[in-house]
């Protein structure tokens, strides 16, 4: 992977005490003057730069680039933590490929989610003490993404960090739980004694949903194709799967529910999500986390968007959900920063359970 570096030298701002720090890319600068009060967090301890991972041009893994990169300052109402891990999904595929537009300009680092602990809190008021360890999900995007050393974030993003498990593992937690969570309490409001139907079960939010609808007192039937993907979803105490190779798969789903489910958390897309719809009983519904939303049927099947952003109140309800027991977080592999390409291709090649999780810690130990 290559690197990209940063250069310190005067800016505009320095005669009024500021410093400047510069891409150097090409013979070409992109110049960042440092406040008076920049210069003074320095002072007091504020690392300059810092290590990351993101993009200057948008398509393949290889565009991803190993960068150096201002360690940014917190402004009331936001923190800046140090990162510990950094979770991947198939989101960031799209951030980096172009087809999720972050609105941000280029380079970006990538990454929604991170783990980490509190370096700096930008208001004494703040509900974040340093050293605190937390959880966040950055979207919308506020400013860079988690691929790197260190991440800022408004506090709104932040949430205590679950005390169960480790700081790498909580990496893996930010983005699958709060979209599972927020699909099947508020978009499907999954109620006892309902049947679920989870596609790409395996995958983050997969293994996530399946837990909590179990936890809501729902049924849960999975997709699954390898026998090793069944015997992932069997060890979350899921008993209900079904081969999604067997292109009649629906109808096994009715044999185990005559009717149908009543609904379907869609992650797979493809033909998989238009014969989802088929496995849903007369008035069912469905969440489609793809773009490949199915058509609604004549039978009165409601498709439903969904909308995840950053909210620090469910972000805790989750965090506590793990520290009770009642959710299992699953990394299926653990790579430095400076190997994300590596950890997209494993995503891009949708066989992982659970979720991949970069180190930002590696790069502070090279």
């Amino acid at each position: 992977m290559r690197r990209r570096a940063l250069a310190a030298g005067p800016s505009p701002g320095a005669a009024r005490g500021g410093l400047a720090l510069a891409w150097v890319d090409d013979g070409k600068e992109r110049v960042r003057a440092m406040s008076e009060t920049d210069a003074m967090e320095r002072a007091a301890g504020l690392p300059e730069t810092m290590t990351a991972v993101g993009i200057e041009h948008y398509g393949g893994p290889d565009r991803l680039e190993l960068m150096e990169m201002p360690v940014p300052v917190p402004a009331p109402g936001e923190v800046l933590v140090r990162v510990h891990g950094a979770g991947v999904g198939i989101w960031d595929v799209g951030v980096r490929s172009g087809h999720w537009d972050m609105e941000r300009p280029l380079p970006l680092v990538l990454g929604l989610e991170a783990s980490g602990v509190v370096f700096r809190a930008g208001s004494e008021d703040s509900a974040f003490r340093e050293g605190d360890a937390v959880i966040a999900y950055l979207y919308p995007l506020p400013y860079q993404g988690a691929y790197a050393e260190y991440v800022l974030a408004p506090e709104r993003y932040l949430a205590p960090a679950p005390t169960r498990i480790g700081l790498i593992e909580a990496a893996a937690l930010p983005v699958a739980g709060m979209t599972a969570h927020l699909v099947l309490t508020d978009i499907l409001d999954i109620q006892p004694g309902e049947t679920v139907l989870v596609t790409a079960a395996t995958g983050g939010v997969g293994t996530l949903a399946v837990q909590m609808a179990r936890e809501l007192g729902a049924t849960v039937v999975a997709t699954a194709g390898r026998e090793s993907s069944r015997e992932y979803l069997r060890g979350l105490g899921v008993e209900e799967i079904v081969d999604y190779h067997d292109e009649d798969w629906p109808a096994r789903v009715w044999e185990l529910h005559p009717g149908g489910v009543d609904a379907v958390l869609e992650g797979a897309g493809g033909t998989t999500a238009e014969r989802a719809v088929a496995a849903l009983r007369d008035g069912g519904r469905m969440a489609a986390l793809t773009e490949d939303v199915p058509s609604e049927s004549s039978r009165d099947i409601r498709v439903l968007p969904v909308a995840t952003e950053a909210d620090g109140e469910r972000l805790a309800r989750i965090s506590r959900m793990v520290d009770e027991g009642k959710l299992e977080v699953r990394v299926q592999e653990v790579l430095p920063l400076r190997e994300a390409a590596r950890a997209h291709e494993l995503v891009e090649a949708r066989h992982v359970h659970g979720k991949i999780v970069l180190d930002a810690g590696a790069e502070r130990a090279a």
